[in-house]
């Protein structure tokens, strides 16, 4: 695998000593064995170094700061972006007996206080906070002298300007790490190409930082990428899909726009589909309303924004859909995970429509602001003559979009500076200094992570393979027997039946969940409660070897699950050594002949065979040439077009192959500069497709 590398390399773990750390999770967390990558991660944190974990969704990061919270002397800072993620986790570790608690805008400011005394006290073992509270000097006066051993920084990327969901505030917390005494930090992501991981390393000021990348696959989920013709053939499909999950089964839609997820969720609920909405237009009260019955198992499907998700913990969300092309693979992979973080099958399903994109370029656009915004905004914060301004309030962003780009733009120039959400200006007579190359370049890097997206959409090879090689893990099977384009026709999955035992216990566990307050997956996993099923304990001590059960959850709730399954033990247990099932679970999804390839495109390649070129295919069927590019470009990749040399020689072939260095070919733009402009678009469009069907099938 491809990975950023340390500055020093990482010696290997002792394992002796990880044996306190392994007593802590059998004892505290019910967990027999750490998660791949997590020893690893938690012996270099106990050794005090910086370190930072890239950590599949569903890879276990929270343990990877938890667990040496309970073995270092002092107070774990832990930095996450939403209040959900703090509130689940903080419930979490409470009813596995840890002292936790977060101060965050939700929390009353009497509360607060109180919090951060008992922090000062050395009664808190982990507190949890925003990245912006380090911008609140009363926060930080409070946690003066308090011996912080270990600052955790979890969803790392967001400090990355090149990463897909860049939050400023995150920007501030390298400064932090000083006023806290420079603590070691762990810093912890799920999505972080090579490029964000250095923008962190950087950002952060890691020093001498022991790198551990676990790996992105995640096996247990079903990759499909399903071309549709028109906005109506999307909600069939979809609905249809949202039916033949059942009614115990959970799943998230997304959408890219708030109209999108308001006419999808109506049209859906008019079919009798029961679901909630969310967006950030609603407000905060029933977002939070909305949130609590989706990980309580009140409401089973969510229409909902990139707004929904980052920070849910939810383990059993079996279907996970996207309504339109995602802006980048990052996001994309990150949304698709919320999908089966407990391990068992679930599936994503993206939906594509040509005409997609178009809406992900406007977004780009809104983001990367003209250089006259970037001026505006330059002139407010000078009228400002210094003084600290909220960026919200510098211009209308209603009518001036991209107004936290263009600050940041400033930053870079050196002209302003920002903390959190306040801006201030540097010097006067900058405006002749203002340097928008940072822009610009972010610009190209957002279209090629465009590019990347919708080659994956539009893509007739192995889905997984493509994630894969997109993070620079390159060393799994070119084809991995269970995405869209590697399955072959299967019926729709039968609904599942459940052991009549593991129904009594879930039902169990919603009540208890419902008298406590706290999403269902807090009291037990599903996975927990399968292997209940499976090991049948009768005694507190058969009960502890249950993974997923700690000492404090086997006195608090032992009794009670302990006495159903004595109430069942008439129930024949499934054979404990039963045969692997011979092929994949079946899909949720019914594949269509020829998904990929719409008609449009199969009478381009008609035309073809008859010995037209490119542009008098384009002029007989009233196309633009590029569209006829694209058309063949998919038949070349897929191998039904073997030879692209009536297009591109082969010495142009073997430049591209010198420049791409055994990479898959993404964004054109670097590569065309990168020949000298030698080669139109389409010619580089065809001959990326079949370079990378080189690359694949050699693997």
């Amino acid at each position: 695998m491809t990975a950023t590398a340390p500055t020093s390399p990482a010696p290997p773990h002792d394992p002796r000593a990880l044996t306190p750390a392994r007593e802590q999770l059998r004892e505290v967390f019910g967990y027999g064995e750490f998660l791949p990558g997590q020893a690893e991660v938690v012996a270099s944190v106990l050794s005090g170094r910086d370190t930072l974990a890239v950590l599949p969704t569903g890879g276990g990061k929270s343990v990877c700061y938890q667990l040496p919270a309970l073995l270092l002397d002092g107070l774990t800072l832990v930095v996450s972006p939403l209040l959900a993620l703090m509130k689940d986790q903080v419930d979490a570790l409470t009813r596995n007996g840890v002292a936790a608690a977060a101060v965050n805008s939700t929390v009353p400011r009497e509360e607060q206080a109180d919090i951060l005394r008992r922090a000062a006290d050395g009664d808190l073992r982990l507190l949890y906070v925003a990245p912006e509270r380090f911008s609140d000097g009363r926060f930080v006066a409070a946690l003066r002298g308090v011996n912080v051993p270990l600052l955790a920084i979890d969803e790392a990327h967001c400090i990355s300007q090149w990463g897909h969901d860049f939050r400023p505030s995150y920007r501030d917390l390298g400064a932090a790490r000083a006023r806290l005494g420079n603590p070691p930090i762990v810093a912890l992501t799920a999505t972080a190409d090579p490029r964000v991981r250095d923008d962190i390393v950087e950002r952060l000021g890691l020093d001498d930082p022991d790198i551990r990348i676990a790996g992105f696959d995640r096996p247990n989920l079903r990759f499909h990428a399903l071309r549709i013709r028109s906005q109506k053939e999307k909600l069939e499909q979809i609905a249809e899909l949202l039916q033949a999950l059942g009614g115990e089964a959970s799943a998230i839609v997304y959408c890219a726009t708030r109209k999108r997820v308001e006419s999808l969720s109506a049209a859906l609920q008019a079919r009798r589909i029961r679901c909630a909405r969310y967006h950030a237009g609603l407000p905060e009260e029933d977002r939070v309303r909305i949130q609590n019955a989706f990980a309580r198992d009140s409401v089973r499907i969510i229409i909902a924004t990139n707004a929904f998700g980052l920070g849910i913990d939810k383990p059993d969300v079996r279907l996970v859909v996207h309504h339109d092309l995602p802006e980048s693979i990052e996001a994309y992979y990150q949304e698709a995970g919320r999908a089966g973080r407990d391990g068992d099958p679930a599936e994503c399903v993206l939906y594509y429509a040509p005409r997609d994109r178009g809406l992900r370029e406007f977004f780009i656009e809104l983001s990367h602001p003209s250089p006259e915004t970037v001026l505006e905004v330059y002139r407010a914060l000078v009228r400002r003559a210094g003084d600290r301004e909220i960026i919200d309030d510098l211009v209308d962003s209603e009518e001036t979009p991209g107004v936290n780009a263009a600050v940041q733009a400033l930053v870079e120039s050196g002209l302003a500076q920002r903390q959190g959400r306040l801006a201030w200006a540097l010097r006067p007579d900058g405006e002749d200094a203002i340097d928008l190359a940072g822009l610009e370049e972010h610009r190209a890097h957002a279209t090629a992570k465009l590019d990347a997206m919708q080659s994956y959409a539009e893509s007739a090879s192995c889905l997984r393979a493509r994630v894969l090689d997109y993070f620079g893990d390159t060393d799994g099977a070119r084809a991995c027997g269970n995405c869209g384009p590697c399955l072959a026709p299967t019926r729709r999955r039968e609904a599942d039946t459940e052991a009549p035992l593991f129904l009594e216990l879930r039902a169990l566990r919603r009540r208890l969940a419902e008298e406590e307050g706290v999403p269902p997956y807090v009291i037990f996993s599903d996975a927990t409660l399968h292997d209940m099923v499976e090991q049948r304990p009768t005694t507190e001590a058969g009960l502890l070897q249950v993974s997923g059960v700690g000492r404090v959850k086997a006195e608090r709730y032992g009794p009670a699950f302990l006495a159903v399954i004595t109430s069942n033990r008439g129930e024949t247990p499934p054979p404990p050594d039963a045969p692997p099932a011979p092929e994949p679970p079946r899909s949720l999804v019914k594949p269509r002949a020829g998904a990929n390839l719409p008609p449009t495109a199969q009478r381009t390649l008609e035309l073809h065979h008859e010995g037209l070129s490119i542009d008098e295919i384009a002029a007989r069927r009233g196309f633009k040439a590029q569209t006829i590019a694209q058309h063949l470009a998919r038949f070349i990749e897929q191998g039904q077009i073997e030879d692209v040399r009536p297009w591109v020689s082969d010495t142009d072939l073997a430049r591209i192959r010198r420049i791409a260095a055994g990479r898959p070919l993404a964004a054109l733009r670097p590569l065309r500069e990168a020949l000298g402009g030698d080669l139109s678009y389409d010619q580089l469009t065809l001959a990326r497709a079949y370079l990378n069907r080189e690359l694949r099938d050699s693997g």
